[in-house]
C-alpha cells in the first residue's frame, strides 16, 4: 500500500472534535465550540426559500453573485466609509476558512515567514504550514496587550505577511487604531491579513477596519463571513476585500478548491447584508447581555475571568482548581460536571504552551447559560 502524505504526519485532530463528541457522549452543555444555539432572522431564511423556489439552484460564477458582492461592497461603504469594486476586489467563498486557504496559498511561497498573534485560531497555523512557510509566534498577554518589541523581532527579510483576528478569538481583544498603525509600519513590506467575522460583535469599544486605513489598503486582505453576525453558521459564507491585483491571486487557488458557494444562499445574504441599523443594535445589545451574564456565572462558580472587548468567548483561569493540564480539565468539566469549555493550550504553539486557560462561548440561550450555571457551582 503507498504511503501517505507526509504533510500530515505534524496534523492533529482539532481540539473542537474531541470536545464536541465528548460532551454529546456525556450529554453535557456544550459552551465550547463557537456557534449559537439559536437561529438566525426569519427574513435572510425567508430570501433563502425564495431564492430556491425562484430557481437559482445552478452553479454562479466563481467569485459570487452579483447581488451579494453588491451587498458587501455597500456595506463597506455604509458602515465604514470604505469603496471597494464588487467585480475586482470582492469575492466570495464557502466559509471564511477557505478564504483564508486561499489567501494564504495565493501569496506564500515555501521558506516564506508568517506572523502570528498567539493565542491563535488554530487553521491558521496549519494551512502556513501547508503551503511551506514558517510561523513566527507574538504573544497576546492577559491584559490585551502587544509587545511591540517582540513583533519588531520576529520580522526578517522572509517576512511575507501577518495574520490577526480582529476582534480576537479566543481573547476577544479589539485591535485599536493606533495599534493597527504601529503593526502596518513595523510590518512595513508585508501583506497584512484580517480575519474579521466578529466585526458586529462588540462592547464597549467599536471596531477598527483595516480597510479604513488609506496607506495600508493596497496591501491587505480583509477575510469576513456572515456566519456570526446572522447566527447561521452553517450556511458557509465568506468573503475577502483586496486590492484588485491580491484578488486575481486568490481567485486563482478559489477557484480549484470550491469554485462557487451555494447560489441561493448568496441571494439570501445579500438580503442580510442590508439589514436596517436596527438590527446589528439588536446584536449587539444581545451578545452584550450574554457576556455579562456569563461572566457573573462564571466568577460565581470560582474561575477568574477575561472578559472580552468583542466576539462571543470569555477565557478563564482554572489555576486555582488545582489542575494544571487544561485539557485534563475540561474533560473533567464533560464527565463530571456536564459543561464542555475549550482549552486554549490547542490556540498556543507546542514549543511554549500555556496549560491554565479555558475558553467558554456564551452565544447560547439564556435559560441554556444558567443551567451550566447551575452545574458549574458545584466546582465551588
Amino acid at each position: 500500500m503507498q504511503k501517505f502524505s507526509v504533510k500530515l504526519d505534524k496534523i492533529k485532530p482539532t481540539i473542537f472534535s474531541h470536545i464536541t463528541n465528548l460532551a454529546n457522549k456525556h450529554k453535557a452543555i456544550n459552551l465550547g465550540q463557537g456557534f449559537p444555539d439559536f437561529d438566525g432572522p426569519d427574513f435572510v431564511k425567508n430570501a433563502a426559500i425564495q431564492a430556491i423556489q425562484s430557481g437559482k439552484n445552478q452553479y454562479c460564477p466563481s467569485i459570487g453573485v452579483n447581488e451579494l458582492r453588491l451587498a458587501i461592497a455597500e456595506k463597506y461603504r455604509n458602515f465604514y466609509d470604505v469603496k471597494f469594486d464588487p467585480d475586482s476586489e470582492i469575492t466570495v467563498y464557502s466559509g471564511a476558512t477557505e478564504a483564508i486557504f486561499a489567501t494564504l496559498f495565493g501569496i506564500l511561497n515555501p521558506n516564506d515567514e508568517v506572523i502570528l498573534f498567539e493565542p491563535f485560531y488554530d487553521a491558521y497555523r496549519a494551512l502556513c504550514y501547508f503551503t511551506g512557510a514558517t510561523s513566527k509566534l507574538v504573544r497576546i498577554s492577559h491584559d490585551f496587550s502587544i509587545d511591540f518589541k517582540q513583533l519588531e523581532a520576529q520580522v526578517s527579510s522572509k517576512t511575507k505577511c501577518i495574520v490577526l483576528t480582529n476582534p480576537h478569538n479566543p481573547w476577544g481583544k479589539i485591535f485599536s487604531r493606533e495599534e493597527i498603525e504601529r503593526i502596518g509600519n513595523i510590518c512595513a513590506d508585508c501583506f497584512l491579513i484580517t480575519d474579521e467575522v466578529y466585526e458586529h460583535i462588540t462592547y464597549e469599544d467599536s471596531h477598527v477596519p483595516i480597510s479604513s486605513f488609506p496607506t495600508l489598503r493596497d496591501r491587505s486582505i480583509t477575510i469576513s463571513s456572515t456566519a456570526k453576525t446572522y447566527s447561521l453558521t452553517g450556511w458557509k459564507i465568506g468573503y475577502t476585500l483586496a486590492d484588485a491585483a491580491i484578488s486575481k491571486r486568490i481567485r486563482m487557488v478559489h477557484q480549484f478548491l470550491t469554485f462557487c458557494t451555494s447560489t441561493p444562499l448568496q441571494y439570501a445574504m445579500a438580503d442580510a447584508l442590508r439589514a436596517p441599523s436596527s438590527y446589528y443594535k439588536a446584536l449587539k445589545q444581545d451578545y452584550w447581555k450574554k457576556r455579562d451574564l456569563l461572566n457573573s456565572i462564571l466568577q460565581d462558580a470560582g474561575f477568574k475571568t477575561f472578559p472580552p472587548q468583542g466576539a462571543y468567548y470569555i477565557v478563564t483561569d482554572i489555576s486555582d482548581f488545582n489542575y494544571t493540564d487544561d485539557v485534563q480539565f475540561c474533560e473533567f468539566l464533560i464527565k463530571k460536571i456536564g459543561v464542555a469549555a475549550i482549552p486554549l493550550s490547542a490556540f498556543y504553539s507546542e514549543s511554549d504552551p500555556v496549560t491554565n486557560l479555558v475558553r467558554f462561548c456564551f452565544a447560547k440561550r439564556n435559560e441554556v447559560l444558567e443551567e451550566a450555571g447551575k452545574r458549574l457551582r458545584k466546582l465551588k
